[in-house]
């Protein structure tokens, strides 16, 4: 397959687990090859990652489903682009997933080594936001056994069968880097807020301030402070004479609710760029490089953080918390014409400018949203701003206790909900 779809003739760069004869297969053009088998996917310093000498085509095989940071991978890949640079993706069908990893449990093929089971308009979202786009999608192999005649056959006869198509195991992506990525210098011009809402996080705060990269000269930390009972705000008031380069700023919140918390912090920002960071440090810091391009870069102008992308620990997410977020996630993608995987995720961005539109707009279904992802999104795609997702991590909460309530603030959402699916089903909700 990969002989026909690369050109004669042309440089490749391969990376993923050595696969016997690929090389031979490709032998019509010069071949790099990065075993991730024998390195893993720790690619920082690899010398066939060299920007002054990029490729006609980068095969990813199996690589998305196995790497810890899918961002950082194409970043990586990005570098060694160039205009006219195609990226093949080979990936397996995540419906295959259950089936892989049993067959695997039970000796019958090695191991299953893919941990994020992405479907195509996964993929497709990921690398829009770090500025490639989707070309064409194919999958292929319906039974992947020989067994005889029998698996030519069956493959053969699929191909015949249109509806075939989306259980097939094997996926084939083919995408170039985006003519705006090669444009536009990002070269972090855009001052940046990062805007942290907390309330009881004294034990977290400091481990976020640490952590937290300096992305741009012109950088502020912004902290939200909810009524705290247990010295979060002197806390915070200690910090910023402990660390004056991270430029700390405290707010105090007049209402209650995290929702109250965005708007107040987002209004108060100074940077041109706000990120919303949640106080229970259970987000990777690292992870904001990603959400600062993303709409610096102009690729996006309202991102959203996705944590159903990597493997959960056990405990970081309550089972109802993770079936209420699909079942919204899935809702809202269909009544708003917009794929989005993860409502309440801890991590967006937008621009103080796109806010400020959201913000004048700010309740403008009539009920009170609690967390404020609901009015951030829905104002996003009221306003028709381009909206993106990217993978973040997701971690345990050490200190403290959620503030969300099950029942309660379920009831609430479910609502809030319903007035959208309502409001942007029958456009009776006009701009003032």
């Amino acid at each position: 397959m990969l002989c026909f779809l690369v050109c004669r003739n042309k440089k490749v760069l391969y990376i993923g687990n050595a696969v016997e004869n690929i090389v031979p297969e490709l032998e019509s053009s010069p071949c790099n090859m990065i075993d991730t088998a024998e390195i893993g996917l720790d690619l920082d310093k690899h010398p066939f990652l060299d920007s002054e000498k990029p490729n006609d085509y980068i095969i990813l095989n199996d690589v998305l489903g196995e790497s810890s940071d899918i961002c950082t991978l194409l970043y990586h890949i990005r570098i060694v682009s160039k205009p006219s640079t195609r990226v093949i993706i080979v990936q397996h069908n995540y419906l295959w997933g259950d089936i892989l990893s049993a067959t695997g449990k039970l000796g019958l093929k090695d191991r299953e080594k893919t941990q994020n089971w992405l479907s195509i308009e996964d993929i497709k979202s990921y690398l829009n936001s770090m500025g490639f786009e989707l070309i064409r999608s194919f999958r292929n192999t319906v039974f992947p056994l020989k067994l005889g005649f029998l698996g030519p056959f069956f493959n053969t006869v699929s191909n015949c069968i249109p509806f075939s198509e989306v259980f097939k195991l094997d996926q084939f992506l083919i995408a170039r880097p985006t003519p705006r990525g090669f444009s536009i210098k990002n070269d972090g011009s855009k001052s940046l807020t990062i805007c942290i809402t907390v309330r009881d996080e004294k034990e977290n705060i400091e481990p976020i301030v640490k952590s937290l990269p300096i992305l741009v000269p012109q950088q502020e930390v912004l902290f939200v402070e909810g009524h705290s009972k247990d010295g979060t705000r002197e806390e915070i008031e200690r910090l910023i004479l402990k660390y004056p380069e991270k430029n700390i700023r405290v707010v105090d919140q007049p209402g209650i609710g995290q929702g109250n918390a965005i708007r107040v912090g987002f209004k108060e920002a100074r940077g041109e760029i706000i990120i919303l960071y949640e106080g229970d440090d259970t987000s990777e810091p690292g992870d904001i490089i990603h959400f600062y391009n993303a709409i610096n870069s102009g690729v996006h102008e309202f991102v959203e953080g996705s944590r159903f992308v990597y493997p959960l620990k056990g405990g970081t997410m309550p089972f109802l918390n993770k079936i209420g977020n699909i079942f919204f996630a899935k809702w809202f993608s269909w009544f708003l014409g917009q794929r989005v995987t993860d409502i309440l995720g801890g991590i967006k961005a937008i621009s103080k400018k796109d806010f400020q539109e959201i913000h004048n707009n700010w309740g403008f279904l009539g009920i009170e949203d609690p967390f404020g992802d609901f009015e951030l999104l829905f104002g996003a795609v009221r306003n028709g701003l381009k909206i993106g997702e990217i993978p973040m991590h997701y971690g345990v909460r050490t200190y403290g206790s959620s503030k969300s309530k099950v029942i309660t603030h379920g009831f609430i959402l479910l609502k809030m909900a319903f007035f959208g699916y309502w409001t942007f089903r029958n456009f009776n909700q006009r701009k003032k």
